[in-house]
């Protein structure tokens, strides 16, 4: 019989005899050495769950409301968002929603400060009175590419002239579209042969350009256009190589007119604490690929679209692009002259804030 450990040995002053070990039976481990290695099976077990949890990589939601074929993506941010993911080193993996999935272009700002997304892409033309300063790239006769309009925005924010528009977001990177051109069914090549006529526009400042060349502008949208100059509702659109094709205005226009008409201007931001929930190696991760980097890529992307929508309609028959000389875009730029004068009147800091960006285009190109 083996002592229960809990009666002691000594009962008041009279020992008590020590009990008997009958040294005929071996002592028997196996239950303790099972218990010992059940206890050590799952402390292995709890460090290789939490060891797994800790690899399990973070999911970061990215909102792209336009198609996931669309050029910006395929061109742009898809390439960036696989540098991001193999610089992480596993530690983060975007989820990438196109379409109005998360948000559509004119809601997907408020989506992203309100971490329906944590990344997201749009278009400052859809936040009208959001970020007035930054709008200065819309300005005609200022960038001569989409490449120096971008990277000439980017450097105004990152020295502060633009800044206090951002203060809400984290800035990945920013780009702007190729501009808009005209697209007729009759010749067009001086201003004073605009007068008179009609032409679609979806934006403020298509029509404005509109009205000072003497024409009147059609408010419609990018599907709408197609119908309204097939009609004659319009004698042409104002519209970039961007929508062209994809609303199939080949089909009613044959004459086309280049000009830097201006540059509607686009963003990629990260929500802040998004991003300050990353581990040291994603944030790395984005900050590497992002900024001027980003900007720079998502530039040489916009300008390849312009020049491909060019090239794709002046191989179609019957079709002719053409461009200002030097005397004719002095006139142009004489006669929108207005438009830039009141844009710096009624920005806020707007002469401070055209002068930066006029600065920073004769820098960029003066290192081409």
């Amino acid at each position: 019989m083996i002592a229960n450990p809990f009666v002691p040995i000594w009962d008041g002053a009279k020992r008590r005899p020590a009990p008997r070990v009958d040294r005929a039976q071996p002592f028997d481990a196996r239950p303790c050495l099972m218990r010992a290695l059940l206890g050590a099976s799952g402390v292995l077990l709890g460090a290789a769950l939490a060891a797994s949890a800790a690899a399990e990589p973070i999911q970061i939601k990215f909102a792209f409301p336009a198609p996931p074929q669309s050029l910006v993506h395929v061109w742009g941010s898809k390439p960036w968002m696989e540098e991001v993911e193999k610089a992480a080193g596993g530690t983060v993996e975007i989820k990438f929603f196109p379409g109005p999935a998360l948000g559509n272009f004119h809601n997907i700002y408020d989506r992203l400060l309100n971490s329906v997304t944590d990344i997201a892409f749009g278009t400052f033309s859809d936040m009208a009175g959001v970020f007035p300063r930054t709008t200065v790239s819309n300005l005609p006769f200022q960038a001569q590419s989409c490449s120096d309009a971008g990277l000439a925005l980017w450097r105004i924010l990152q020295n502060g002239v633009i800044a206090p528009e951002y203060a809400k977001v984290r800035t990945l990177g920013l780009f702007t579209f190729p501009p808009s051109g005209f697209h007729t069914n009759k010749p067009v090549k001086i201003a004073a042969d605009f007068k008179g006529m009609k032409f679609t526009s979806n934006s403020r400042v298509g029509s404005r350009i509109v009205e000072l060349l003497g024409a009147a502008p059609v408010t419609v949208t990018p599907p709408e256009v197609y119908q309204a100059v097939q009609r004659g509702l319009a004698q042409g659109a104002v519209i970039g190589w961007s929508a062209f094709f994809p609303f199939k205005l080949h089909e009613v226009t044959k004459y086309h007119l280049e000009a830097p008409f201006g540059n509607s201007a686009a963003f990629f931001f990260m929500n802040k604490d998004s991003y300050a929930r990353l581990p040291a190696a994603a944030q790395k991760a984005f900050d590497d690929a992002s900024g001027e980097k980003f900007t720079r890529a998502l530039g040489r992307a916009a300008d390849a679209m312009e020049s491909d929508g060019r090239d794709r309609v002046a191989k179609l028959p019957g079709h002719t692009v053409s461009t200002l000389d030097a005397a004719e875009a002095e006139t142009w730029r004489r006669i929108l002259a207005p438009m830039v004068d009141d844009w710096a009147r009624d920005t806020p800091d707007g002469a401070k804030v055209l002068a930066a960006y006029r600065d920073e285009i004769a820098r960029i190109r003066s290192t081409q």
